[in-house]
């Protein structure tokens, strides 16, 4: 009988257990390793089906080890836990979900199987996405610089256009990309039309 052989790297142990317990009672679904850190993924694990990693531990990273995961076990299936301020970009980025712990406990059980066994993950978030209340934290001018972004924008345009300086623009850019949880200026354009109608 084939398991789909799964790896969590979650930091708290009583919800990493409660996952395996879940896990392990379904049928063909082994968590071959439980682990703490993402260091430990590289020393220890081998071989994995499918990754459930804590968001935070990606966040420490501004999320490039997603890529290196990627690299790593190139035939695994990746999925996130945790809150993160742009879900769009890590299915973007290759990961076959996102998981929004506030959501419920089955629900994310059920995202897991439903990625172990092949079928299209996606984004499991609370009723109110992640994506909205980071769109909520923005300043004036964080929001303004976003439009112009997405309208095709250089940063020597909108500095012109808001008449600010560059440095000021720059800055604007830095503090969007980790509010909305992208590494760089590009991965701004990541984020859907949708997300923009429905926010700005």
């Amino acid at each position: 009988m084939s398991y789909v052989n799964i790896t969590i790297i979650y930091p708290y142990r009583l919800l990493a257990d409660a996952f395996a317990i879940s896990i392990n009672k379904l049928p063909d679904f082994y968590v071959a390793h439980q682990i703490e850190a993402l260091s430990e993924l590289w020393e220890s694990v081998e071989d994995t089906d499918l990754i459930l990693v804590d968001s935070d531990l990606l966040k420490q990273s501004s999320f490039r080890d997603i890529v290196k995961i990627k690299k790593r076990f190139p035939q695994a299936e990746l999925v996130v836990l945790g809150i993160v301020s742009a879900p769009e970009v890590l299915i973007a980025r290759g990961c076959a979900g996102y998981i929004d712990l506030h959501r419920g406990f089955d629900e994310a059980i059920h995202l897991i199987t439903r990625v172990g066994r092949g079928a299209a993950g996606g984004i499991l978030s609370s009723s109110k996405s992640a994506s909205v209340s980071a769109m909520d934290t923005l300043s004036l001018r964080e929001s303004q610089t976003l439009n112009l972004i997405w309208d095709g924008m250089t940063n020597k345009e909108i500095c012109d256009f808001l008449g600010v300086k560059q440095q000021t623009v720059s800055s604007y850019v830095n503090r969007l990309c980790e509010k909305l949880g992208v590494e760089t200026r590009n991965g701004i354009f990541l984020l859907s039309s949708r997300l923009r109608d429905k926010t700005l």
